[in-house]
């Protein structure tokens, strides 16, 4: 059995190979007519496709015209997330963070600065045994997390500060607002 198998398992993989080679050109094409769909506006998805596929004419091979269909996919669906208003999770992550750290819920963050220390006091305190190791774990994770979000947020305000520092100078009432109530009023550019 086993010596029938040595001589068949090259002929179907052959086989199989032989046919997604053929089939690629096909799968290009459907792979281009779908991420010109996934654009919302349809005249500007029929350009697209047209686009696109006189592109993948001009492409050698077969292999070749598939990889190159795939990497309309990811341009597709952005521009299908920016037609529709809406963002990738990294950016709503991102502001989230933004928002969080220059709005009026910021002092809120300053919380996790005694948590994080606390965290990481304890920490030292845990004798280091192979019994310890997930209660170490468990009590430093945390700690760090705590600690490194903070830093991230004192980043993200400072260069806030910055942009409305330049735009207090252009003398934009919100940014004088803002910066009259981070440093005082003697800190505003307007009173120096």
């Amino acid at each position: 059995m086993m010596e029938l198998l040595r001589y068949i398992a090259p002929l179907i993989v052959g086989l199989i190979v032989n046919e997604a080679v053929d089939i690629s050109p096909w799968l290009a094409r459907r792979t281009i007519r779908w991420a010109a769909r996934r654009i919302p506006d349809q005249e500007q998805a029929l350009r697209y496709e047209e686009e696109w596929t006189g592109f993948l004419d001009e492409r050698p091979g077969k292999l070749l015209k598939l990889t190159y269909a795939l990497t309309f996919l990811a341009p597709a669906i952005q521009m299908r997330r920016e037609a529709l208003g809406r963002t990738s999770w990294p950016r709503r992550l991102t502001r989230a963070h933004t928002t969080f750290w220059t709005g009026p819920k910021m002092p809120r963050g300053w919380i996790l600065f005694p948590l994080g220390m606390a965290s990481m006091m304890w920490s030292e305190r845990i004798p280091p045994t192979s019994d310890n190791n997930t209660l170490y774990l468990a009590v430093t994770i945390p700690g760090s997390i705590a600690m490194t979000y903070l830093l991230a947020g004192m980043i993200t305000y400072t260069r806030f500060l910055r942009r409305q520092a330049v735009l207090a100078a252009t003398g934009d009432p919100e940014a004088h607002a803002h910066l009259d109530k981070w440093y005082g009023t003697r800190h505003c550019p307007e009173h120096r």
